[in-house]
């Protein structure tokens, strides 16, 4: 009884509660993704459509990092921070996500035509460039940092030599993406908030030498 009287109960319900509320806020700013999700009858075959149409996450992703670091700091008021963040850094979160974009489906094109044929041995190489793609841009939104040379290149050098913290952030990402696909309700109402809280977790580490 003494454990139990000891416990944060304020703290744990007011953290999840905030991430109740940074889900409904992410559903909200991702709905022009979602609701072509749920239209779509086969989205794997209209992949690049799809991975276009994902720009619209990179404004949410970085509004859900502003809200995980006010949150750190102990400012509880996650909704109005997200709002807030989403709307100041809008046109840069909309860059790196576009620019992401549309190198994946470059190279992810390139892998389809090069996979079974005489060019097969390069399919590995370009496996590889999509994932540092989707890690230097992780990195990207996590530091808040605007899209130019000289940051996506250290972002990019600095996914490399922590590999295994853009591995595992791929990882989670990949989980979340599929789950979302798989199992709607939970996918989009209860994963969100702890998987991207871990992503940012790793991407605040791994981006310290730009801070």
């Amino acid at each position: 009884m003494r454990l139990l009287a000891r416990l944060p109960y304020d703290t744990v319900f007011g953290t999840v509660y905030a991430g109740l509320k940074i889900n409904l806020c992410l559903v909200a700013a991702c709905l022009p993704l979602l609701a072509a999700l749920a239209v779509s009858g086969s989205p794997l075959s209209a992949w690049p459509f799809f991975t276009a149409l994902a720009v619209v996450c990179g404004p949410a992703a970085a509004a859900a990092f502003a809200a995980f670091r006010a949150l750190s700091e102990g400012d509880h008021h996650v909704g109005r921070t997200f709002w807030a963040a989403y709307r100041s850094s809008f046109g840069r979160a909309l860059a790196v996500a576009a620019a992401a974009a549309a190198a994946v489906i470059v190279l992810a094109a390139d892998f389809q035509l090069a996979l079974g044929g005489p060019f097969g041995a390069v399919t590995p190489m370009l496996a590889l460039l999509i994932g540092l793609v989707a890690a230097t841009a992780t990195a990207l939104l996590a530091a808040a940092a605007k899209l130019t040379w000289k940051t996506t290149l250290a972002c990019a050098y600095l996914s490399i030599r922590y590999w295994y913290l853009s591995l595992v952030n791929l990882a989670i990402l990949g989980i979340l993406a599929a789950a979302i696909v798989a199992r709607p309700a939970i996918g989009l109402f209860l994963l969100p908030a702890p998987a991207l809280y871990a992503v940012w977790a790793n991407a605040r580490h791994l981006t310290t030498a730009l801070r």
